[in-house]
């Protein structure tokens, strides 16, 4: 029981205890499938569990600017639209952030497990660089 006593296994029980923590609360944090993301994280969550960009805006806001690749479901008729959506998660894009945040827990409510959403939509994905798909990129 003199193991017990060295002051280097007290550090490692330490580091060992908070570590643990650090796994448990990350795994819980992350693991509920749901909430606002970067555009890097976005990006990330696209590449490794190939999540599907859901456009959200208007047609015409859509038309004039959006996520490459992005599907478009309006706000409007989106919870109509409920069973076309893909069953893979879901990244919602609107201007801000804010109206997909609300769409999210509409989705969330009827059942759509892994729905995330750009903080700060896409006025945050161009401002990080990052490329949209407009009239004037399809030539």
């Amino acid at each position: 029981m003199e193991f017990l006593y060295y002051q280097n296994t007290i550090y490692f029980a330490l580091f060992a205890a908070v570590s643990g923590a650090m796994l448990l609360w990350g795994a819980k944090k992350g693991g509920s499938g749901k909430g606002a993301i970067s555009a890097k994280e976005a990006v990330q969550l696209s590449n490794t569990e190939h999540a599907q960009f859901i456009d959200i805006r208007s047609e015409e806001a859509f038309k004039k600017a959006s996520v490459p690749q992005s599907k478009h479901f309006p706000q409007e008729t989106i919870l109509e639209k409920i069973g076309a959506l893909p069953k893979k998660p879901l990244i919602l894009v609107c201007d801000s952030g804010r109206t997909a945040a609300k769409v999210a827990q509409q989705l969330i409510k009827n059942k759509v497990e892994q729905v995330y959403w750009i903080k700060g939509g896409i006025n945050e994905w161009t401002s990080e660089g990052y490329p949209v798909k407009s009239p004037s990129s399809k030539k």
